[in-house]
């Protein structure tokens, strides 16, 4: 199912699209009033509300990214603890091939009758918590129409999650580029500056590494695999250390051949370690940038709540 944020459909594509046009209106606003950018002139008070709140309002939203991905890593997600019994999911699957049937053989046509049934077959078995259906044309032909069952994720993908933070980000920048024009006139705005500086380059960095590390992995990985290499390596470290037993065991007759089999196992072993140290460096160095951007991120939201308070305040 696509999903945007928690919402079905093309609507995370319109998400973006408000979030990135709200930017252009601001700069369009600002253009129109001839301030410049950062500009605390009274004439250019409602711009510096307008922008501050737009900003703060897209840092929530990114901060979400990080709740979601945290409530994901521990399990703590609506469909976590969603269970039916596995007889009522083996009845609903079995409908559910029954109505593909139904729909190649054109008995059930159009999409819409299609889902209409499918959504039925859910609530009829009670499993429409955990799947999630849509029908969509069949690629194979003209007029047919397949069914496609997904295991229900409520709170979204977080693969969508992080196409809208990543958008979102990019907003925030503009935003606050607009509100403070890279004023560092004071210790608080050398600090916000600072920090979404390194937070908007390492989002940056992380996108093209989620974009093409994979590839770049996977190239890597042509002959060996990291989780393939690490398991090897295990292995041969248990052969070369029975193998290494049976040498100082071993008569003088059978010495030579133990010996050879021991610097064949151990040649086999290293290179394999070897193997796995380049590709599980390969690996971390696609993470790394995290380190970076975690760390700021939660340095410059605790800024822009002091920012916040302290024009509040005074």
């Amino acid at each position: 199912m696509n999903h945007a944020l928690w919402l079905p459909g093309g609507r995370r594509n319109g998400f973006i699209a408000a979030t990135l046009l709200a930017v252009v209106l601001l700069f369009v606003w600002s253009a129109a009033t001839g301030e410049p950018f950062g500009s605390r002139s009274r004439g250019n008070t409602a711009f510096l509300l307008a922008s501050g709140w737009l900003a703060v309002a897209c840092y929530v939203a990114l901060a979400l990214y990080a709740v979601r991905r945290a409530a994901h890593r521990l399990r703590l997600s609506p469909e976590f603890r969603w269970q039916v019994p596995l007889t009522a999911l083996e009845r609903a699957q079995s409908a559910l091939a029954e109505l593909q049937d139904r729909a190649l053989r054109q008995q059930v046509q159009g999409s819409a009758a299609v889902h209409r049934e499918a959504t039925a077959i859910l609530r009829q078995f009670g499993v429409q918590r955990v799947l999630a259906v849509r029908a969509e044309p069949d690629p194979r032909a003209v007029g047919l129409v397949r069914l496609v069952v997904e295991k229900r994720q409520p709170l979204g993908r977080l693969a969508v999650w992080l196409t809208v933070h990543v958008w979102l980000g990019i907003a925030a920048a503009l935003v606050v580029f607009a509100h403070g024009g890279l004023r560092s006139a004071s210790w608080l705005g050398l600090l916000l500056n600072g920090f979404s500086a390194a937070v908007i380059a390492t989002g940056v960095l992380g996108a093209l590494l989620w974009t093409a590390g994979p590839t770049w992995l996977t190239r890597a990985e042509r002959e060996l695999s990291v989780e393939k290499a690490f398991a090897l390596r295990g292995h041969y470290d248990r052969k070369v250390a029975a193998a290494a037993a049976a040498l100082r065991s071993a008569s003088d007759a059978e010495r030579e051949r133990r010996q050879r089999e021991l610097a064949t196992l151990t040649g086999q072993r290293d290179r394999v370690a070897a193997a796995w140290r380049r590709l599980n460096l390969l690996r971390e160095s696609m993470r790394v940038w995290r380190l970076v951007h975690v760390p700021c991120s939660i340095v410059l939201l605790a800024l822009v709540a002091v920012h916040v308070l302290a024009v509040w305040y005074y």
